[in-house]
């Protein structure tokens, strides 16, 4: 899994906090802007973190871990396209460490994949070969957000009753978002 951040609002609490003065009408300085951003996300103000958005490019997920993902209602997404992309080569996500049971999922997943490189070489199109791919193998996502879709996406996902694999995701998502917009990503494990 490679989670890289493409963009983000730039000095994204100090804009928060700007905006978020409209409501109180207060001064545009900077350091009372992030010190405002702040004690909104705290007393529960967050529309004004609709304000601010971050992008990232998530790739090497199972499409299992995927299909989670798109269901974050307020998040927005591009996803690698099985219709149009070449499958024939796709790497899986193993769910476990154990040999033996390791051993069993990869044999089902190289059969699945013989069998859509057997469609594909008869001429059976991709959107229609990728059926017999299993959720196992991996894609990748662009997704957008504001920070308030952020924070929901992060309480769901990084809770400790998540399906491991969206865990780690949002985990990712939420440290790199702590390094950008310090107090306001502050989810521990």
């Amino acid at each position: 899994m490679q989670i890289t951040l493409k963009h983000i609002t730039p000095n994204a609490l100090e804009f928060i906090g700007e905006l978020a003065g409209i409501c109180y009408n207060s001064k545009n300085e900077p350091t009372a802007n992030v010190k405002r951003a702040l004690h909104c996300k705290n007393s529960g103000h967050l529309a004004t973190l609709r304000f601010a958005t971050a992008v990232f490019h998530i790739q090497g997920i199972s499409r299992t871990c995927s299909h989670q993902m798109v269901r974050s209602k307020f998040l927005e997404f591009l996803q690698r396209s099985q219709r149009y992309c070449n499958e024939s080569e796709t790497p899986f996500v193993v769910p476990t460490e154990d040999p033996d049971l390791s051993a069993v999922i990869t044999a089902s997943y190289k059969a699945s994949l013989d069998t859509y490189n057997k469609l594909i070489a008869a001429g059976v199109k991709k959107e229609d070969a990728r059926f017999v791919l299993p959720n196992g193998g991996t894609t990748e996502l662009v997704v957008t957000g504001n920070f308030q879709a952020w924070l929901d996406f992060i309480a769901l996902r990084a809770d400790k009753h998540a399906q491991w694999e969206i865990r780690e995701v949002a985990k990712e998502i939420n440290n790199i978002l702590s390094g950008e917009a310090p107090g306001l990503f502050n989810w521990m494990p």
